[in-house]
């Protein structure tokens, strides 16, 4: 538990940009015109050429010139595609990462290739990314008041902790889930989500057969939830309260191996309130991708006390309109 909890630090205080990639790159420059020279950071090269170019977010300025013509040229910073996509890959789980490459300079770049175009009415180049990374967060994808959705959803990850009677705490982190539910816009941006779902810890991403063999704990939760939201552009953030039923189960297989008798196979189970939390990325028109933390405090089964679990679960979620 500790080496995890020393990993997340890490990998929370690190970033993709701040490991990948280094403060300087090179990039290939040439012309339309003959002879040609240009002025870059206070250096002269003669085009074409392959240069080392510090990353910076500031735009660059290039001078292009030779004996007959002189023009002057702005390439645009742009979002490197390390800084875009691989982030995105733990976003959900560490999204901390994205805000310190946000500070870093190494996350901009001014493309592999700069084509200096004397015969191009605009001076200023961009990136292949730049129109991407702009096209993207530009693109808004307009809720009304009144509107309903019905959703579904995979919780992909699910991280436990849980207090079973009369054991001591469980942890462990699986695979696999489903859940439905509601979603009611009383505002163009605020919207009320009634959820219900099933997840699990199965030890492999992806559905197969197992044969398990002796001793074996399984951790389940059933839980409904009911959520307010906020919207802003492709973000979503909720809060709101939950029910849940947590599970814990021993088992042992191969029954011909009698189990140990300091053990019996058990099942316990545990109703409890508690709160959710949680957050999501629209990627498409249907789909999101969010990190659930949902966290219980008060068993009222089987017995009525204060008790801490919870259940974090990485979740890709489909939105279908079916009220405007």
């Amino acid at each position: 538990m500790r080496n995890l909890v020393f990993l997340m630090l890490i990998i929370s205080f690190t970033s993709c940009a701040t490991l990948v990639l280094k403060k300087d790159y090179e990039v290939q420059i040439s012309s339309n015109i003959s002879e040609a020279k240009a002025e870059i950071q206070d250096s002269i090269y003669d085009l074409p050429a392959e240069i080392r170019i510090k990353r910076s977010k500031e735009d660059l300025a290039i001078k292009l010139f030779n004996d007959s013509l002189e023009k002057d040229f702005v390439v645009k910073a742009a979002p490197n595609g390390t800084f875009l996509y691989a982030n995105l890959i733990y976003y959900p789980i560490f999204p901390l990462v994205y805000g310190i490459d946000f500070t870093n300079p190494k996350r901009f770049y001014y493309g592999k290739t700069i084509f200096l175009n004397t015969n191009d009415s605009s001076s200023i180049i961009r990136p292949a990314n730049y129109k991407r990374y702009n096209n993207y967060w530009s693109k808004n994808y307009p809720t009304k008041k009144g509107q309903l959705n019905l959703t579904f959803s995979l919780p992909w990850v699910n991280s436990f902790y849980l207090q079973p009677n009369e054991e001591s705490s469980k942890v462990n982190t699986g695979f696999w889930g489903f859940s439905a539910g509601t979603e009611f816009y009383y505002q163009e941006n605020k919207y009320l989500a009634l959820n219900g779902g099933a997840v699990m810890d199965f030890f492999i991403p992806f559905p197969t057969a197992v044969d398990f063999s002796g001793e074996v704990e399984h951790m389940y939760s059933i839980y409904s939830s009911l959520t307010d939201n906020y919207r802003f552009r492709r973000f979503t953030l909720g809060y709101g309260i939950n029910f849940s039923k947590n599970t814990w189960k021993l088992v042992y297989y191969n029954s011909f191996e009698p189990p140990p008798p300091t053990r019996e196979p058990s099942t316990k189970s545990n109703n409890s309130l508690g709160i959710t939390l949680d957050g999501y990325h629209q990627v498409g028109k249907y789909f999101f991708f969010g990190l659930i933390y949902r966290p219980t405090f008060l068993q009222v089964h089987p017995n009525l006390e204060f008790k801490y679990e919870h259940l974090i679960s990485l979740d890709f979620k489909w939105k279908i309109r079916v009220k405007q």
